[in-house]
């Protein structure tokens, strides 16, 4: 079956940028040539940056990837589009979101500023303890500048992101969403039941994405999977399975990773994903869920959110 696809979090943005390579045709797992396996195709952009890096040279980094991702030669051409809507999904469509937002540096007119960019979707937590908070690794919650950080965000109208948030600074985050009435999704997170890894939702945090109006989107890295790593395609029914029976089949969509983690060997990048539609079709699920998981669901909720 012929599917589209609106995928929710990849780190193309900074392979991009670091290793000089084109949207259109490159050696990574994403690219336009690849996408051509789907009939209409969204792509949410993080713009992730090497935490490494001090916060302030991470900042002009995430800068420099926005600029990279507009002087694109393919988005120059009108062959794909940044955007920060999905009214338009007749050509591969590219959102951005910011992945640890510790690049804010104690300084909140910055949001503003990544608003202006085009960034419409902010998981403030990547890994530690940052100027935002407590990442999945620690016990900690935000940082009184965190919270102010994701008040700002979510009072401009981004989407709030716990994938990679500790289990106090994603209880924060919920709490700062329902303050203004705005969905909290998790990007790119499985179930923590099935994967008892710290990255993975526990059943709580999905109760609560599902009562904001938020989405979830399957993560394809091994270690996320399975504990072990040891992970094939096949490792991610038993996660979709889990989320079909908490009632998230109405939130339920993807958040690859690509160009952000290891991969199963049989789903190596964008173009061998309908792969995973051929095994839920094997294992008998509707033709009608694999289009909602895969497309309907998110670009239902970007209509609904994204401005």
């Amino acid at each position: 079956m012929r599917l589209s696809l609106f995928d929710l979090h990849c780190d193309t943005a900074y392979k991009m940028l670091t290793e000089n390579q084109p949207l259109s045709r490159n050696n990574f797992a994403i690219s336009l040539e690849n996408a051509r396996k789907f009939e209409q195709y969204t792509q949410v952009m993080a713009l992730w940056t090497d935490d490494k890096l001090d916060d302030e040279v991470g900042w002009k980094q995430a800068i420099l990837m926005s600029q990279n991702l507009q002087k694109d030669f393919a988005v120059q051409q009108g062959l794909a589009a940044i955007s920060t809507t999905v009214t338009d999904t007749s050509r591969p469509t590219l959102l951005l979101s910011v992945e640890d937002a510790r690049i804010l540096a104690g300084k909140l007119e910055r949001v503003n500023v990544l608003y202006r960019l085009g960034v419409r979707i902010l998981t403030p937590l990547w890994k530690g303890n940052t100027c935002i908070g407590g990442s999945h690794d620690t016990l900690t919650g935000l940082t009184v500048f965190g919270a102010q950080a994701i008040r700002r965000a979510a009072s401009l109208g981004m989407i709030l992101d716990i994938s990679h948030a500790s289990e106090q600074s994603a209880k924060e985050i919920f709490a700062i969403g329902e303050e203004y009435a705005r969905p909290v999704i998790a990007s790119h997170s499985n179930a923590y039941d099935i994967c008892p890894v710290s990255r993975n939702l526990k059943k709580e945090q999905i109760k609560k994405i599902l009562a904001s109006n938020g989405v979830i989107g399957l993560n394809l890295h091994v270690s996320f999977l399975k504990k072990d790593g040891n992970a094939a395609a096949k490792d991610i029914l038993p996660h979709v399975e889990y989320f079909l029976e908490a009632d998230a089949q109405d939130a339920l969509c993807l958040g690859c990773d690509m160009d952000g983690c290891e991969l199963p060997p049989d789903i190596s990048n964008l173009a061998s994903l309908p792969h995973l539609a051929e095994l839920m079709l094997q294992h008998n699920y509707p033709e009608k869920l694999i289009r909602r998981i895969f497309f309907e669901n998110a670009v239902g909720f970007a209509k609904k959110y994204l401005t």
